[in-house]
């Protein structure tokens, strides 16, 4: 049973591991686009929620991994998770670029706390939720961006596809990082039993 999750769990974080490098990518590309046209305070709000999210997936995936090892998941997590909280936000400026190394650090500190003290089902769960969260803040770009145009008027209707397209995208998420959990798992019992 113990091998079994672990398969289950290293699927999972071959889907998060893709899932944070696309973060990356569209952050950095969001960033060249809109940051002309977002405020300071809008800036640093997009780097907390980025920063963070990032940083307690990282802290959750490497607790659940390194479970029994605290310090090594900590000092892993911190790393990763202040690297890839400042990678995405430095073209935002020097000042959200360090909000976003600061709270990524701070989210794979507690991360990795919490990877450690709950179960790995418990983990799965909750890095999902961080996982979805780091993928809407993606849409924070355009969203500021818009509200800082004279005119916040709806353009057109086809403006209301953003809200559908982003509630496929989170369930796509969801339902994806499942599928990369179960799917080895119904694979492996069969064996199991022929195994005993």
């Amino acid at each position: 049973m113990g091998h079994q999750r672990r398969i289950g769990m290293s699927d999972f974080q071959l889907f998060i591991v893709l899932a944070l490098l696309l973060i990356v990518i569209f952050s950095l590309i969001l960033t060249k686009k809109f940051h002309a046209s977002l405020h300071h305070s809008q800036r640093m709000v997009i780097s907390m929620i980025s920063g963070t999210s990032i940083g307690l997936v990282i802290g959750l995936m490497l607790g659940s991994l390194f479970q029994g090892n605290l310090f090594i998941s900590t000092v892993l997590s911190i790393s990763a998770g202040a690297f890839i909280g400042g990678v995405c936000n430095w073209k935002l400026g020097m000042v959200s670029c360090i909000e976003g190394l600061s709270a990524g650090l701070m989210g794979g500190m507690m991360g990795a706390m919490l990877g450690e003290m709950i179960s790995i089902t418990e983990s799965i769960i909750l890095i999902k939720l961080f996982i979805t969260l780091a993928v809407c803040s993606l849409f924070l770009y355009p969203m500021f961006a818009c509200t800082s145009c004279p005119d916040q008027s709806i353009p057109s209707k086809k403006w209301f596809l953003k809200p559908i397209l982003l509630f496929l995208l989170v369930i796509s998420f969801l339902l994806g990082g499942s599928w990369f959990v179960s799917e080895p798992t119904h694979q492996k019992t069969p064996h199991i039993h022929h195994s005993s």
